[in-house]
């Protein structure tokens, strides 16, 4: 008889913890907790780290347009050794523009690219207001590299909040990318793949990860979006 309840209490157990798997779409965000069996700081080896990432986007696009009108906030959590005095974006988008280090990669191949109606302004992904920690920071611009430089380090252990409004502006060019717009069937198609400014990985094998945007893949931290 002992046998059997103690079978049904480990039964009941195990239904009750299938039940109730960690569930990554809980309100306040959960990643970064301990019952989070993805997040790499609970499994991580000896000497492990990476950095975090919380993204809340407001977009609307106008399809009349064809332009993204959004806000950013970013939370970036510094798990690295080091203090950081200064962050790099990634704005993918200002690569399909005439002068990009892109179009002069295709020009040094004597392939010449058409550029659509905002690439020929100059137009890809354009940040204005940017605050950390509600606080205006300077910028530098290189095409597709946007420096942060910070007010006060973001030390080792601690976060910081970005935020900032941004336009991208879809276009028609001749450029291979994933950011696009299209005529299919009769319809407008929107192809859309990094179209917000995103902070570029900063890891213990290569410090800040800064190439400029070809055309090719590139990666990202791991993290959690709110759009």
């Amino acid at each position: 008889m002992k046998t059997k309840f103690l079978a049904v209490l480990v039964f009941i157990g195990f239904v009750a913890q299938a039940q109730n798997p960690y569930n990554p779409l809980r309100i306040p965000n959960t990643y970064r907790q301990a019952d989070n069996p993805n997040y790499w700081k609970n499994k991580a080896p000896a000497g492990y780290w990476q950095q975090d990432v919380h993204y809340k986007i407001q977009a609307n696009i106008d399809e009349t347009k064809d332009i993204i009108h959004a806000s950013e906030t970013l939370i970036y959590w510094n798990n690295s050794p080091d203090d950081l005095t200064f962050v790099y974006f990634h704005l993918y988008q200002n690569a399909f523009i005439p002068g990009s280090y892109c179009s002069e990669l295709h020009h040094q191949n004597n392939s010449e690219p058409h550029y659509g109606r905002y690439e020929k302004k100059g137009l890809g992904t354009v940040v204005k207001d940017l605050k950390v920690d509600g606080k205006l920071v300077e910028t530098e611009l290189d095409n597709t590299i946007l420096k942060v430089y910070l007010n006060e380090p973001v030390k080792s252990g601690e976060s910081i909040t970005f935020t900032m409004d941004f336009k991208t502006y879809f276009d028609t060019g001749s450029l291979r990318r994933r950011m696009k717009t299209f005529n299919a069937f009769g319809n407008k198609h929107y192809d859309g793949v990094a179209w917000y400014p995103r902070i570029a990985v900063y890891d213990a094998k290569f410090g800040w990860t800064t190439d400029q945007h070809l055309g090719k893949e590139f990666y990202g931290d791991f993290g959690t979006w709110d759009v």
